[in-house]
């Protein structure tokens, strides 16, 4: 019998976001599926830790919080706790995702000692996009292995549509290091091309199980009651108040989820942290579900639940890809004061036939990037 190949995958995974590790989740059970064995290098930044992430954030957020010693004591007071909290409600939940032995912690533990595998592979979400500090991570582009090893990336993603031009020279030396590219955004592929780096499409990896793959996380109760369910990840306020008015209009209740325990002052019931299959199990069961954020969106796809996306204001691209992907680029909220967004439902049965198709287009590309 042929010994399975292990592939060693760096992702966002350590974020307390549902997305997050969701994403990672499905990614272990893709390269599973595909015969292969899955780990998830435990690599988690010593500036991203709880203890250390505020001030951390605070650097990068801006003369508004960090001009004096008062706005910085009034930062750390509001958002430590709500970081403490997320974490020790994640530590968790991450643990359905397999990770190394080791946990990493920079560039050069990766180095001084690289975990043993057959394929080191680039996962999804914004790996190439800036960190919490500011700044693109090379540990996210594989810069710690030798050349000799195999190196490939999986439905990476820049964030947004272009990198700054004192990063694209380094971006460019690590990205001619892999073996093959695939990325999650047309955008992003297009940023590959423009820096001479050949690269492809493909789904984000929780496109890569079916709606029955994620059911099987989601518990068995009933849904008594009809709600509008909101997912917010970015601050607004013209959101809210639109959330709030759209579920008085169709006269149905109004839910919110969070991992942050402060949103608990915005619209609707609130329920903060639930575990990932409740969290699923919300939106499932939605009359319809409103969010900002790109894995929500996915899940709302892939559960077959009416959505309408508020785009923020920064890294929508995400979103609008995966809308043009489908044929719903109009399920983009123009106007706060449009209530009818949902008088043309989604055709699922459309949807999931586009979405059955890419999925086989996209792991049969993740199985010849492991299999040569």
């Amino acid at each position: 019998m042929e010994k399975k190949k292990t592939v060693a995958y760096l992702t966002r995974h350590a974020v307390s976001n549902y997305g997050s590790v969701l994403q990672a989740y499905a990614t272990q059970t893709a390269l599973e599926k595909l015969g292969a064995n899955a780990v998830c290098i435990d690599y988690y930044r010593t500036d991203e830790k709880t203890e250390n992430l505020v001030d951390t954030r605070l650097k990068s957020v801006g003369a508004k919080w960090n001009k004096n010693a008062l706005t910085r004591l009034v930062f750390k007071a509001t958002q430590n706790p709500v970081y403490k909290f997320a974490d020790k409600r994640f530590a968790e939940y991450k643990k359905i995702v397999k990770v190394t032995d080791k946990e990493y912690n920079s560039e050069q533990e990766l180095a001084d000692d690289i975990p043993q595998a057959d394929i080191y592979m680039t996962g999804s979400d914004q790996v190439w996009n800036t960190v919490v500090c500011g700044e693109i991570d090379p540990v996210y582009f594989l810069s710690f292995l030798p050349d000799s090893a195999k190196k490939i990336a999986y439905a990476a993603s820049f964030g947004g549509s272009e990198v700054l031009p004192k990063d694209k020279e380094n971006i460019k030396k690590w990205l001619k290091r892999y073996d093959k590219i695939t990325i999650r955004e047309n955008s992003g592929v297009k940023i590959a091309n423009e820096l001479g780096v050949p690269a492809e499409q493909v789904l984000d990896p929780t496109f890569l199980l079916e709606k029955s793959e994620w059911e099987k996380l989601i518990p068995q109760r009933e849904c008594s009651e009809k709600y509008v369910l909101v997912y917010q990840l970015h601050p607004n306020k013209q959101f809210d108040e639109y959330a709030k008015q759209y579920a008085k209009k169709k006269g149905l209740k109004l839910y919110r989820l969070s991992h942050c325990f402060h949103h608990i002052v915005r619209s609707g019931k609130f329920v903060c942290c639930p575990p990932i299959g409740e969290f699923l199990w919300y939106i499932k069961n939605a009359e319809h579900f409103l969010t900002d954020s790109f894995h929500g969106t996915a899940f709302a796809i892939g559960l077959n639940t009416q959505f309408t996306d508020v785009l923020p204001k920064s890294y929508s691209e995400r979103i609008s890809s995966i809308l043009q992907l489908i044929g719903y680029e109009n399920r983009i909220l123009k106007s706060y004061n449009d209530f009818d967004i949902d008088s043309e439902k989604i055709d699922f049965e459309k949807v999931n036939e586009k979405i059955s198709a890419e999925r086989k287009k996209s792991l049969d590309i993740l199985k010849n990037m492991i299999g040569d």
